[in-house]
């Protein structure tokens, strides 16, 4: 996930994010930490499905470029070209 995309899951945006951490760094903030939950959050509300294929180099190469300047996996950068595609984003 991206900055922009953790921001939405919270509901918050980093101009809000940047005035709490300089309340909390002047002993000002007044917020709490709420339930803390391990490990990653969930994607989906649906089970996830591993698939496998093959590409040539120099199109796998492209994809982790392209998802390296966007901020992304290659794996977050092939789910969101996929639902691009098929829901007619693309």
């Amino acid at each position: 996930m991206n900055r922009k995309e953790i921001n939405k899951l919270f509901g918050v945006t980093d101009e809000q994010l940047d005035h709490m951490a300089a309340e909390y760094e002047s002993g000002n903030w007044e917020g709490g930490v709420g339930p803390v939950v391990p490990g990653r959050p969930r994607i989906y509300d649906e089970e996830l499905e591993t698939i496998s294929f093959r590409l040539p180099k120099s199109r796998v190469n492209a994809i982790d470029a392209r998802a390296k300047r966007n901020g992304e996996t290659r794996s977050q950068f092939l789910r969101q070209a996929v639902d691009d595609a098929l829901l007619g984003n693309a």
